[in-house]
């Protein structure tokens, strides 16, 4: 697996010129460049690497570095990126579900923006990459915008799009953030024969594992009411 630096599907696009001079001169032009990996430093913003049409390579670029139409408005960073990477790796996937999708990204400012996605950045081994709750696992998704910039944007500001198979929400859904981990090997009976006899007796609830004490209040609920069951049951 990658650690730090993953290959990326490589795409054409502008390079804001003053990104190449520390942000001092070359406000407003733009080169052509390649761009064909990431970087990912736990804390930071990702940092895309780039090629020039002169042949320099230049590393860990900010997304808003980057553009695909001339005339792209220069937005703030944490507009196009809403969180700072989760761990120094990452993995790269371009998932054929959501090939060329188009979708409508919810960005800071509470307006939408449409674009056409492009591939999927997701960290590992780390706790914030792989825990569930509020604080835990978020991916990216990487989407060119119509208006020209680029975004990297978790699943939940996202609103995809197919016709043949989505309906689009014309309300928010009333989801809530996942706050569970599952595990299946806890509490099984073990045996010398060949085939395992099966287990009818084991509760649900063995497989479920709230994380850094979310939703306490609802699990000291739930072992109030087991308890209560116990003792009518007596």
């Amino acid at each position: 697996m990658a650690t730090l630096n993953v290959n990326i599907p490589r795409f054409y696009c502008f390079l804001r010129k003053e990104f190449l001079y520390d942000g001092n001169a070359h406000h407003g032009e733009l080169i052509n460049v390649c761009v064909f990996g990431v970087a990912s430093i736990a804390g930071r913003a990702l940092g895309f690497h780039i090629l020039t049409e002169n042949g320099a390579t230049i590393w860990r670029l900010p997304i808003h570095a980057l553009c695909h139409k001339t005339d792209a408005p220069t937005m703030p960073l944490d507009y196009l990126q809403f969180w700072d990477c989760f761990s120094y790796k990452i993995t790269c996937t371009t998932f054929e579900r959501l090939r060329e999708s188009r979708v409508n990204v919810h960005l800071k400012n509470r307006e939408w923006e449409k674009g056409q996605y492009m591939f999927t950045l997701d960290w590992y081994e780390s706790e914030d990459a792989e825990e569930a709750g509020d604080g835990g696992h978020k991916c990216c998704h990487i989407i060119a915008l119509d208006n020209g910039n680029f975004v990297a944007q978790p699943n939940n500001r996202l609103k995809w799009f197919c016709p043949a198979f989505i309906t689009p929400y014309k309300e928010k859904p009333d989801y809530l953030t996942n706050t569970r981990v599952w595990k299946v090997e806890r509490e099984q009976e073990t045996s010398t024969r060949y085939f395992y006899d099966g287990v009818s007796n084991v509760s649900d609830e063995q497989t479920l594992l709230y994380v850094k004490g979310l939703r306490f209040e609802s699990i000291k609920a739930q072992q109030k009411e087991n308890s209560e069951k116990v003792c009518q049951n007596i």
